[in-house]
């Protein structure tokens, strides 16, 4: 550079994403919030180390205790809500049933899937782990309140959805720029 000083571009136009004409808050939000996924995942790799499974492996079957109620689970639900492929589902419920942490049955309304819940033996594993999951939760959210929790919450899951279909749409501003 010729002994200008380099001026960041902005990375956004939107106003509500400018304050004073400038995206510093957002860029701080996009490192806090890479930051806390990695923090986010290191403590669920320890996590699943106490149930001997993988990460996805623990988020499979988390969710389908948490979601299985009487009937179970199908792979399609339990890939909808993790944002995986249900070849991928399929393919971990395979060694989780090996493990005898899960357990498949025929689904009567649809003889095409199966559905998936945890066996007796997950269902103490995860009764085991609860009270630290619940130390950590309540220490990992403590400075918030139920309102900025649920704002918190909610603005995740609409960006969620704004990253899936930015994700789809990466290949044409990739192409676009060139």
């Amino acid at each position: 550079m010729d002994g200008k000083s380099f001026t960041f571009p902005r990375t956004v136009t939107r106003d509500a994403l400018l304050i004073d004409g400038n995206d510093l808050l957002l860029r701080r939000l996009l490192y806090d919030v890479t930051a806390l996924a990695t923090r986010i995942e290191q403590m669920r790799a320890e996590f699943a180390k106490r149930l001997d499974v993988t990460k996805p492996q623990y988020n499979i079957l988390l969710h389908v205790a948490q979601h299985q109620g009487d009937h179970g689970r199908t792979v399609a639900q339990v890939a909808e809500v993790l944002h995986v492929s249900g070849a991928h589902v399929t393919k971990e419920v395979g060694r989780l049933v090996a493990k005898d942490l899960l357990q498949k049955a025929a689904n009567p309304e649809d003889g095409r899937s199966v559905l998936i819940k945890i066996t007796p033996t997950c269902a103490q594993a995860i009764e085991d782990l609860a009270p630290i999951l619940r130390n950590v939760n309540d220490s990992l959210f403590a400075s918030l309140d139920r309102n900025s929790f649920t704002t918190l919450t909610d603005g995740i899951h609409d960006t969620l959805k704004d990253a899936e279909a930015t994700l789809r749409k990466l290949p044409f501003y990739l192409e676009e720029s060139e």
